[in-house]
């Protein structure tokens, strides 16, 4: 059999981003949803006992800048 493919395409539109973090001798873990095009949504940051806690000490601005700075191509589990 002969055939001639003319494309192919394997599309993710959404990816959950995670990432592990210390800060303040404190260790935090971080998620949030990657759309592909249109960026970063759904920041939640928690703390070691899972506890929520987005507002203090900066912990929402240090997770978005982490995750925008994120090489997602590298960290990409399939």
């Amino acid at each position: 059999m002969k055939y001639n493919i003319t494309y192919q395409e394997a599309y993710a539109s959404t990816m959950q981003l995670n990432v592990d973090f210390e800060y303040k001798e404190e260790k935090y873990k971080a998620t949030c949803v990657y759309y592909n095009g249109s960026g970063l949504e759904d920041i939640d940051v928690y703390n070691e006992k899972h506890e929520f806690s987005t507002t203090e000490d900066g912990l929402y601005e240090i997770a978005k800048e982490i995750f925008e700075n994120m090489d997602i191509e590298k960290h990409l589990t399939l």
